[in-house]
């Protein structure tokens, strides 16, 4: 081969092998990446992560501050055990704003799950087995409603969520005289009756389930029962978002209602199933709350769909819907958790631990759009400039 082609060749010529006398491929080189690009990236992968790292940080936070009286057994366990009922709550809500809605009522259910539990318990003498499916099934009904009126009825689901943690709350008070109903009660000898005895074991602090067991990390002190429930509730819809058709279907009707309706889904359905697998959970987490407290409140469940919501979302799921998973809302719900047991630990005051709270939640959303921090950083650039010329 001469010097010329070969010199041709190096230029990009045509290749002399090549019939159609094509020039070969040349290797594509990626342009350099902007700051801006660099920062989206970054944001991202915060946004991703953003349950993982809180949950780390509180964790820091509490070791460093509270040391052995924070990362104990007991501490931990008492403090998962406090919230389970909100991060059960956490759960069906999740399933809503998957689905693209909300459920404002989940706290109003709680509360009439648990004012129900405590009359089945007292008027009835019913056992803990029969009032937990009780409870469920009112809460169950509570969500249809709910899912009857967002879908049927297209009523937006904040509006109709909202009338009913009127209506049910108003049903709640009224069911109960607006009093409290204490959960322990005492036979003819003055001795604790053996159903009220069995009741506690729903979630009164200091009665554990399965004592006496060998149990790992427990050991035979037996485990606290609002615990295991929050797992097992976590695990069994985690594997029904993530490996069943209607876990699909959910994920598709958030992400884009129109399209899912056009690609053969059942819209209504997956909306009413939501709205009611999120009221059965709640009617589920009444029993917990009642037994924790030794007392259904007419007041009980106020204000825990704020918490429900706030797990989450800082688990990462997105409001506008198709995003989520319930692993990420058990990981909103342990930083919450432990949020509140270090602020407690540290005698932080009430009111600065909503405040706390509140910005967690507004930096938590805001990860999820790093489209939006870099338009504000923008922004905030173009205006320096145009006050300094």
């Amino acid at each position: 081969m001469s010097r010329r082609s070969v010199r041709g060749q190096v230029r990009g010529a045509p290749h002399e092998d090549d019939p159609h006398g094509r020039r070969p491929a040349e290797p594509l080189v990626a342009p350099p990446r902007t700051w801006r690009e660099r920062g989206a990236r970054l944001l991202s992968l915060l946004g991703s992560l953003q349950g993982y790292i809180g949950l780390v940080l509180v964790v820091v936070a509490g070791v460093l501050t509270k040391g052995d009286v924070f990362w104990n057994q007991q501490n931990l366990t008492n403090a998962v055990g406090a919230f389970s009922s909100r991060g059960i709550l956490a759960v069906g809500e999740t399933l809503v704003i998957l689905a693209a809605g909300i459920d404002l009522s989940v706290g109003s259910v709680l509360g009439i799950g648990s004012m129900a539990a405590a009359l089945l318990l007292t008027r009835w003498h019913l056992a803990p087995w029969e009032i937990v499916p009780l409870c469920m099934a009112v809460g169950l009904f509570f969500g249809f409603c709910n899912g009857a009126g967002t879908a049927w009825l297209r009523v937006q689901s904040f509006v109709m969520t909202l009338a009913t943690l009127s209506i049910v709350r108003g049903l709640d008070r009224q069911s109960s005289d607006n009093v409290s109903v204490g959960t322990q009660v005492v036979d003819a000898n003055g001795r604790l009756a053996p159903f009220s005895a069995a009741f506690q074991g729903l979630g009164t602090p200091g009665h554990n389930i399965l004592t006496g067991l060998p149990l790992p990390i427990f050991g035979r002190t037996g485990i606290y029962y609002p615990v295991v429930a929050f797992i097992v509730v976590c695990v069994v819809f985690q594997l029904i978002l993530s490996k069943t058709r209607f876990g699909r279907h959910v994920y598709a009707v958030g992400g884009n209602e129109t399209a899912a309706r056009l690609s053969g889904v059942n819209v209504t359905a997956v909306k009413i199933a939501v709205f009611s697998l999120s009221g059965m959970l709640a009617g589920f987490a009444g029993p917990i709350d009642a037994a924790y407290s030794a007392s259904a409140d007419p007041l009980a469940g106020t204000s825990y769909e704020l918490d429900a919501i706030a797990a989450a979302v800082i688990g990462g799921a997105s409001l506008a819907g198709g995003r989520g998973s319930i692993i990420g809302t058990l990981v909103g719900a342990l930083i919450l958790t432990l949020l509140d047991n270090v602020l407690g630990l540290n005698a932080v005051s009430d009111n600065l631990q909503l405040i706390i709270k509140g910005l967690i939640v507004v930096v938590a959303v805001v990860l999820q759009r790093p489209g939006l921090l870099i338009s504000l950083g923008n922004f905030g650039r173009e205006f320096t400039r145009r006050k300094t010329i």
